[in-house]
């Protein structure tokens, strides 16, 4: 049933749940709900905890609405209790905290965010592994992007823990990166003086010096051209991502956005991909 819990500070003690009942019962109206019934609004309202604040004559309560499995127009009788909440006089602050309509919804969200972001993860694999041709638990060696490891092992220093904890999970570095950070995928890491003067030392000439530092990371137009086309399309998504991370209410921008771009990366990953099917395989 769907349920939302909050948590208030009402100015002073008082019947809270009359209070509560009267929010709830405004709510129905505004939201054009006239076939309710009191008796079990009221019941529909349950107190969890109520704490008198220190030197003060402020209330801080916490409380579950439990609405009907039938009621119509959900999200906006939710809204509706939210902006009555807000309004009432007796009310300094309210927070919304276990709102089962936003989990439903961010759950939708979610689906499509991960359909996204694992279709992208294999064709950035793809690129990336045709760039190098190796080192597939450190792909990202000259980008400057870090992977967003948990664990306390040094997994980015560590090459041999990175590949077990990785390839135990048929993951890779990518699995590991925020929204965000896909659009710094063509970003070179700044060489170090040891590594400049390494490739000094390795280099026959100033033309195999000068391939070499030209041939750092993607470097393929295609490849080019596909990272660069999402850039936008993956920090617009970024909003969205950390609503449905945080379980929190995405704004109506955000998700207009979110509703045009979802489309578009979808489009041109979809195409990206069928152009590599399209290749014929290497004999």
């Amino acid at each position: 049933m769907p349920m939302v819990s909050y948590q208030a500070v009402f100015n002073v003690k008082q019947d809270f749940k009359t209070e509560i009942l009267i929010v709830l019962e405004q709510a129905y109206e505004d939201s054009y709900i006239d076939d309710y019934d009191a008796a079990t609004l009221e019941d529909a309202i349950q107190i969890k905890y109520e704490k008198l604040l220190p030197k003060s004559s402020k209330v801080i309560v916490g409380f579950e609405i439990t609405l009907p499995e039938d009621s119509p127009e959900i999200e906006m009788l939710i809204a509706s209790i939210n902006n009555n909440l807000l309004s009432s006089s007796n009310i300094e602050a309210v927070f919304k905290f276990k709102d089962l309509d936003l989990f439903s919804k961010l759950g939708a969200l979610s689906s499509d965010l991960f359909e996204i972001e694992m279709k992208l993860r294999e064709a950035i694999t793809f690129i990336f592994i045709d760039t190098y041709g190796s080192d597939y638990y450190n792909l990202l060696k000259e980008i400057n992007v870090g992977p967003q490891f948990e664990e306390k092992r040094n997994l980015r220093k560590d090459a041999e823990q990175r590949k077990e904890f990785l390839s135990k999970r048929l993951e890779n570095e990518f699995f590991h990166i925020m929204f965000k950070q896909y659009s710094k995928l063509l970003e070179l890491k700044p060489l170090k003086v040891e590594e400049l003067t390494s490739t000094i030392e390795v280099s026959k000439d100033f033309q195999e010096f000068k391939r070499r530092m030209i041939a750092r990371g993607i470097i393929k137009e295609e490849y080019l051209d596909f990272i660069s086309s999402i850039k936008i399309d993956m920090e617009t998504l970024e909003n969205v991502r950390n609503c449905v991370a945080h379980y929190r209410t995405p704004s109506d921008d955000d998700l207009a956005n979110f509703e045009m771009v979802k489309e578009q990366l979808f489009q041109k990953i979809d195409n990206f991909l069928e152009s590599i099917g399209s290749e014929k395989s290497v004999s």
